[in-house]
């Protein structure tokens, strides 16, 4: 009895601090997706900063203005001018030339002058205008330009007055239709005329290509002749001087 109780005793000092493990569970198996290895990632090049445009303080340099082709001017009885810009009447051809303030701040815009940067643009301007006026060979141009203009407002208005002699008010005639084809073709014929004219227009204002006041003035002249008013001239081919004969 007393061996049972010494062993008893000697059993529990033993095992009283003693300590068991505790039961070590093992984690879940990994999914094949976790299982599968991730692929490195790729070697990502180094991001290069934007390059800013620096600005060039370098101006390409200024090519001078050629001189625009000449549009091709069609005349009919329907479309004959019946009024001038600027102040060209049509009636007198010496007022061709003429620049008053009004034209000379259109030329000045045309021309794009920058009259900050320019303060003597008003006495550059006016001389590069009577460069043009000066021109011996330009200004017969825009004489034979004029004439050919009066030539033509001559046909229209010869045909108004055949066809007041001739046209019923209430229904087109025959005879009607022969006046129309009789100055269809004169119109015709004079059109390939100012063809031939206005070809040379192009090779005359290259002297006025170097100056862009002078180019837009010349532009200006043309433009004035091709819009002058029929109506301001009574043109008989052979003699003006006939002009107000019936």
């Amino acid at each position: 009895m007393y061996s049972k109780l010494f062993l008893a005793a000697l059993f529990s000092a033993v095992f009283a601090g003693v300590t068991f493990p505790k039961a070590q569970t093992q984690p879940p198996a990994p999914t094949p997706q976790e299982a599968a290895p991730k692929p490195a990632p790729a070697d990502t090049p180094p991001s290069t900063p934007a390059q800013t445009p620096v600005a060039s303080d370098t101006k390409p340099p200024a090519v001078p203005e050629k001189p625009a082709t000449p549009k091709k001017k069609v005349y009919t009885n329907d479309n004959l001018p019946k009024g001038a810009p600027g102040d060209f009447s049509g009636m007198d051809f010496s007022e061709i030339n003429n620049c008053d303030r009004n034209c000379f701040e259109q030329v000045r815009q045309l021309a794009h002058i920058n009259t900050s940067a320019n303060p003597n643009w008003k006495r550059d301007q006016l001389r590069a205008l009577d460069t043009v006026r000066t021109d011996a060979q330009w200004q017969q141009y825009l004489r034979d330009l004029f004439d050919m203009h009066l030539r033509f407002c001559a046909v229209g208005a010869e045909k108004r007055d055949e066809l007041a002699k001739v046209a019923d008010p209430n229904n087109v005639t025959p005879r009607e239709l022969a006046v129309d084809d009789k100055y269809d073709a004169k119109f015709k014929q004079a059109q390939a005329s100012l063809e031939v004219l206005t070809s040379r227009q192009r090779g005359l204002q290259q002297t006025f290509a170097i100056n862009p006041s002078s180019l837009q003035f010349s532009q200006l002249q043309v433009s004035r002749i091709q819009n002058a008013p029929c109506s301001a001239q009574r043109y008989v081919a052979g003699n003006p001087a006939d002009a107000d004969d019936p």
